[in-house]
């Protein structure tokens, strides 16, 4: 691999970390304040998806090539970021789940 395509990817590995901060804090509420079945299905589809569409994207730079340092900078965006975009959390709001019991008579 040249080093133009590393570099190239190394950019878009930090650019996606920074993106999928972003995402997680838009996503917040939902992943960490609703039900457990309904948290386990939307972390599952949250990670599947980011994943799959970083996957894509990396095939479309460098043939799909993943190297450890490409992990470190999506790392690194993501923890840089991460807290800069917590207003991004007061914008959805759900719900919290609360437990009905059945009364017995």
């Amino acid at each position: 691999m040249s080093l133009d395509t590393q570099i190239i990817s190394l950019l878009f590995s930090f650019g996606y970390g920074i993106l999928v901060s972003y995402l997680f804090n838009l996503n917040y509420n939902f992943i960490y304040l609703s039900s457990l079945l309904y948290r386990i299905a939307i972390n599952i589809l949250f990670t599947v998806d980011l994943a799959l569409v970083y996957f894509l994207l990396i095939k479309v730079i460098n043939f799909g090539v993943i190297h450890i340092y490409f992990v470190f900078a999506f790392l690194l965006g993501f923890i840089l970021f991460v807290n800069r975009y917590k207003f991004l959390r007061k914008i959805i709001k759900v719900k919290k789940y609360v437990k009905i019991k059945k009364s017995s008579k």
